[in-house]
């Protein structure tokens, strides 16, 4: 088999550590970004190599040299890479904020709390000609973020399933975990795959940093990154994953350092996107008044409205439809990120997820046709088929 096959049938992780050469990141307690996410990285990927020796690992950058922010998303797509696991230290005003924390791309809950994104995209003005690179995309203004284009809905439900899983290992092995969060960073919109940007501790608490900069320190965190793949990946395979998460119930917190008293803001744990418990519903009680009609036929003409939109549009006999995107947000059919695709789109539930499709045809050539006309971010669509309606197995 031709070796550019092959590859593209491997699974290949891309880990990139952040910042490098003449860009040093953050700056503290005796420690520089750029020297302690290389570290970690060197070990991911040690570590993934030896318990999957089938997986293809890639490095951004395997010395102390300065690679772009469009460089590291290039190369990842070039290597038509299954995920990309992006390594940062971060910072805080005030020594005492501590903790581990992952992002995938998606405008954040706090439009104006932009500072991790802002402070992490900075790096492309260390570049000569960055206005030309980013498309005159300023990483200092609150409106350029405002502007993107988030196209990376295509794998936003495998980036944020990567990011829970993560941040699950690090609690596992004694770290902080300030949760699972979304924000607008430019390493994660241009990638074509799965990708999240992790923030392994804060440099600027004392604790942590002398943690990050030790062997043992380092060991650890690479060790939660890898088992976290580990979990993914045997998920990816359609396989359970009962060691590793036998492991990580059980691990036991004595490798991290002593957790600093928390800040007021960090009391409350930020909320993983795909770990929000559902309400159990509870019985009413005796002597209190039923809900009001008008609140019952509501509720029964929105159960209506959704038990419709899960059925596609009815064709009799056998048709094929190309399912492009699954994403927990409901976007309009009429949505400006689906204006380059080949026909018009149709949106159905599938769990707590939203699937969207293009229109049914009774040709399989045809499909496969609006398959290939779909933009490259759209890699992962495939055809299913349904009969009057109904949609088949396999």
């Amino acid at each position: 088999m031709p070796m550019d096959l092959q590859a593209q049938r491997l699974f290949s992780v891309v880990i990139d550590a952040g910042h490098g050469g003449k860009d040093p990141g953050t700056v503290g307690n005796g420690g520089k970004e750029k020297e302690i996410t290389l570290a970690v990285a060197k070990l991911v990927g040690k570590k993934i190599k030896a318990s999957h020796p089938e997986v293809r690992v890639l490095f951004t950058r395997e010395t102390d040299v300065f690679v772009g922010l469009q460089a590291r998303a290039d190369f990842a797509n070039k290597h038509k890479a299954s995920l990309m696991l992006s390594i940062h230290v971060n910072s805080a005003p005030t020594t005492s904020v501590h903790g581990t924390e992952t992002y995938v791309l998606g405008l954040s809950k706090f439009a104006n709390n932009l500072s991790v994104a802002m402070r992490e995209n900075k790096a492309m003005l260390l570049e000569s000609d960055y206005k030309t690179t980013y498309r005159g995309f300023d990483p200092t203004s609150t409106e350029s973020y405002i502007m993107f284009d988030l196209m990376q809905d295509a794998y936003i439900t495998k980036s944020i399933d990567f990011a829970n899983r993560l941040q699950k290992r690090y609690r596992s092995s004694g770290r902080y975990s300030r949760g699972v969060r979304q924000d607008i960073l430019w390493v994660l919109s241009q990638s074509a795959m799965p990708s999240v940007l992790t923030e392994i501790g804060f440099l600027t608490n004392k604790d942590e940093a002398a943690f990050m900069l030790s062997d043992k320190g380092q060991d650890v965190i690479a060790g939660a990154i890898a088992e976290s793949f580990t979990s993914y990946y045997r998920a990816y395979q359609g396989k359970r994953d009962k060691a590793t998460e036998a492991k990580a119930d059980t691990t036991k917190a004595t490798d991290a350092p002593p957790a600093p008293p928390h800040e007021a803001y960090c009391k409350e744990p930020a909320v993983e996107p795909t770990e929000v418990a559902t309400p159990t519903p509870q019985k009413q009680e005796k002597g209190k008044s039923e809900k009001p009609a008008k609140e019952e036929k509501g509720k029964n003409e929105k159960d209506k409205k959704e038990k419709a939109e899960a059925t596609p549009t009815k064709q009799k006999g056998l048709t094929y439809r190309v399912q492009f995107l699954t994403s927990p947000k409901k976007l309009e059919p009429t949505d400006a990120s689906f204006r380059h695709l080949p026909t018009a789109v149709e949106r159905a539930k599938a769990g707590q997820q939203f699937i969207y499709l293009l229109q049914p045809t009774p040709s399989l050539e045809k499909a496969r046709e609006q398959l290939r006309q779909l933009p490259p971010v759209y890699r992962d669509a495939f055809i299913v088929r349904y009969k009057d309606g109904v949609r088949q197995k396999g």
